[in-house]
């Protein structure tokens, strides 16, 4: 045993002195991750979190989803926090502190997913693609880092590492049978965390298979072969979820809401598929004018080396590229010590965080406009290149799987009503690449007279890179939560403990945690622990915060696109029956009423609608008292209680 340890590590540490430059820069990438992570994760608290410790709560309960609740997910996340909270607790800084895990996690993949594009000699740039990827992801200010869009995040990221590996395979000679099962057990879990995702990327997946194969001129055999890998991956861990679901009862309803409601919540298929493209034209407009510049400056300047290097004036040795490699890392060391020292100053000043950010922050509909059309681009050029029986096109081959693994995530993330953020580092990793790479090619074509000029525009391409990550960093900082109305304080303002036993660990701003105190209080204090109370219609963390149970309602969480109308509207009668002692009411916006109804329902009004109406006219009829009303930082929440 002894022996076979000193092997591995003397094989380890042979890899580690071969490529050492890789792990370097892989290692500063996911140090970056983790301190961002541990500066944020135990700062505010969105009423609208704990969705998922109560789910949590109730199946470690016995209940189960789909059969005992109305649940319009896959099963994977909402079992993996209920196991993780069995284990470690309710507390939310337990989820928090996963969330420091899965955020460098993220960081990790990503550095691999890009190092598969641009090669180990270039980590450099892998790592600057990775920092301004992975911090724009999570400028996003609805999610937070173990929210289970992360856990999606994670998933793709490591299923376009092994898509790389797969294409490389296919491009070069190795080992793509393993590289496709690994695919399709990721995409088989990916389908139990977010189905619409898991089934637009495993489309891409074989699309992209058959193209590669037919590039490659591979026989229809092999690419049959090639896609059975992929897909008997993802039938078995279908298989072993269903049999699941059949013993525990919850199969017919599973399937009834998570492909029949779960489409019925965002309108219907069509509506859930493309609504959202034609209500975000607005910011497809807005967006255009730089979307078109970027392309403009990409495609003219490949077209402009394509010219050159085909009349053979260019001839590309490493060697050669030995000066400017060394000065692209030193410039990627500086940009992280830099960036270490702006995130030092920033936890001790609002003010220049708040001066770093731009009136205009970079768009992710400018980046979905600049990315697709190069992604078409390379398609067609793939096309044209098999017809013409030329190879130039395979060497594009893991760029155009990048940009194509990005515009498949953003149309998934585009069926919840729009873009974010939060899904674009494919995007703005395959930018940063396709610029690097080009400044590289330039150099290699006019070093003898503008070497000087190449490393200028590399040292502004790295500047960039920083200065998008420590935008995205401090736009989450001062804007740390904003969703459909419901916002909180910055990370400055968010000073003070709380003593509730759930929130133990978390500093809130003293409006966040004065509204938190006082529900709790008046509501332990005005109910008996197995009295149920109501929580209406995205604040369902006040069932365990205050250890009080709902009163059996189907439908845990009432918002508009995560619940179906006819469950929602249901739960009446349920309400009817068995009166709560307490309601709790967050007052949404009417924007976001409105906005999900024309999303979604075509301008009809909705379940969610429905029931905030007899909600308000119930506590009337039954003679509760109000409590209380309570404001933090524009939300507002009123508490209903039956006198004792």
């Amino acid at each position: 045993m002894i022996s076979v340890f000193k092997m591995q590590a003397a094989r380890f540490a042979r890899e580690l002195k071969r490529n050492k430059r890789f792990y370097f820069f892989g290692a500063l990438a996911v140090l970056a991750a983790i301190a961002f992570a541990t500066v944020m994760h135990a700062r505010t608290l969105p009423f609208a979190e704990g969705w998922y410790t109560y789910y949590a709560e109730c199946i470690n309960k016995g209940l189960l989803p789909y059969r005992d609740f109305e649940y319009l997910y896959p099963p994977f996340y909402i079992y993996f926090i209920a196991f993780f909270t069995r284990v470690f607790g309710y507390e939310l800084i337990a989820l928090r502190r996963l969330g420091i895990l899965i955020f460098a996690l993220l960081a990790w993949g990503l550095y691999l997913a890009v190092v598969a594009v641009v090669g180990k000699r270039r980590s450099e740039v892998a790592f600057l693609a990775t920092l301004a990827g992975v911090f724009y992801m999570q400028s996003e200010v609805v999610q937070v880092f173990y929210d289970y869009v992360r856990v999606m995040d994670l998933f793709n990221v490591l299923l376009v590492c092994c898509l790389l590996s797969a294409v490389r395979g296919l491009r070069v000679g190795g080992n793509v049978q393993k590289a496709l099962i690994r695919c399709g057990f990721l995409l088989g879990f990916l389908l139990h965390i977010k189905q619409n995702t898991g089934l637009i990327m495993l489309v891409f997946s074989l699309v992209l298979l058959l193209y590669v194969g037919l590039l490659l001129r591979r026989a229809w055999g092999r690419i049959a072969r090639d896609v059975f890998g992929l897909l008997w991956p993802v039938a078995a861990v279908w298989a072993a979820v269903m049999i699941a679901l059949a013993c525990t009862g919850s199969l017919v309803p599973y399937f009834a809401m998570t492909w029949g409601r779960a489409a019925g919540a965002k309108g219907g298929f069509f509506a859930l598929f493309f609504g959202w493209i034609l209500h975000n034209g607005n910011a497809f407009a807005s967006s255009l004018p730089l979307a078109l510049f970027l392309l403009s400056l990409l495609v003219g300047t490949a077209l402009f080396l394509h010219r050159y290097e085909g009349n053979g004036a260019h001839k590309a040795e490493v060697c050669a590229l030995s000066p400017y490699r060394r000065v692209g890392a030193v410039a990627a060391f500086v940009a992280v010590a830099l960036f270490f020292a702006f995130l030092f100053f920033f936890c001790h000043s609002r003010q220049l965080t708040a001066a770093l950010l731009p009136a205009h922050y970079l768009s992710v509909y400018a980046v979905f406009l600049t990315v697709t059309p190069l992604f078409v681009l390379l398609g067609v050029w793939g096309i044209v290149d098999t017809v013409r029986h030329t190879c130039r096109a395979k060497r594009a081959l893991p760029y155009l799987t990048l940009s194509g693994a990005y515009v498949a995530l953003s149309f998934a993330c585009g069926n919840s009503g729009g873009l974010a953020d939060g899904q674009a580092y494919f995007g703005v990793a395959f930018l940063v690449c396709a610029f690097f790479l080009l400044c590289e090619r330039c150099y290699l074509l006019l070093r003898a007279r503008r070497a000087g000029t190449c490393h200028a525009v590399r040292a502004a391409l790295t500047a960039l890179c920083l200065l998008l990550a420590l935008q995205s960093a401090g736009k989450k900082m001062v804007y740390t939560y904003n969703w459909w109305g419901m916002t909180e304080a910055d990370y400055w303002s968010s000073t003070e403990k709380s003593e509730l036993p759930l929130l133990r660990g978390i500093r809130l701003s003293p409006e966040t945690g004065a509204v938190y105190e006082e529900i709790f209080r008046a509501v332990t204090a005005h109910t008996a622990p197995g009295d149920p109370i109501y929580c209406f219609p995205q604040i369902p963390l006040f069932y365990s915060l205050c250890g009080r149970p709902d009163p059996d309602v189907f439908v845990k969480v009432q918002w508009f696109d995560v619940a179906s109308d006819a469950a929602v509207v249901a739960d009446i009668a349920r309400l009817r029956e068995l009166p709560p002692r307490a309601v709790l009411i967050y007052h949404t916006s009417d924007y976001a009423y409105e906005a999900h109804e024309a999303s979604f329902r075509g301008g009809a009004v909705s379940g969610t609608r429905v029931m905030r109406d007899f909600l308000l006219d119930f506590v009337q009829e039954q003679g509760y008292t109000l409590y209380g009303s309570f404001e933090a930082h524009g939300n507002i929440l009123s508490l209903w209680i039956v006198p004792m």
